[in-house]
């Protein structure tokens, strides 16, 4: 049996592939998920020439902060610069590709100037450590990328 089916009938059958394509498209789109890299960007934003000043600071150090990741752990050395009990502030750990992944720590230096972290609670893939540290009362900021595998 053969059908035959003339232009009209092409036309009509090529629009239905565009509208199941489109709202395919739709759908899809709609279902993705997509995390924003912070949820108060804007706040942020109006911010950023105290952190452009933070980075200035911190890049005017003699020396900078060091990360060394080993199959056992993760070291963060720090800049000495003042006494062990002058450290303070954060490590982030932010992971770009999913935001659940994110780990927050404060900043507990040994007498190396060292803090570690196991390197098995840090899943293969690109991580960006962002460090918020005080010694004293001047603040500093580090952001350097991790890569595990």
């Amino acid at each position: 049996m053969k059908v035959q089916m003339n232009w009209g009938t092409w036309i009509v059958v090529s629009f239905i592939f565009f509208a199941v394509g489109t709202f395919a498209m739709v759908y899809i789109s709609m279902s993705t998920n997509v995390d924003l890299v912070t949820d108060d960007y804007y706040e942020k934003e109006l911010k950023y020439q105290d952190h452009i000043d933070l980075v200035k600071g911190t890049n005017a150090l003699e020396q900078q902060v060091g990360i060394d990741l080993t199959a056992s752990v993760l070291r963060i050395s720090f800049p000495r610069i003042g006494t062990r009990g002058t450290y303070s502030g954060t490590v982030e750990f932010f992971r770009p590709s999913d935001k659940r992944g994110d780990i927050s720590s404060p900043i507990s230096i040994d007498t190396s100037f060292i803090q570690t972290f196991p390197a098995k609670m840090f899943a293969k893939g690109l991580w960006r450590v962002k460090i918020s540290w005080t010694v004293g009362a001047q603040n500093y900021y580090s952001e350097l990328p991790l890569i595990v595998q």
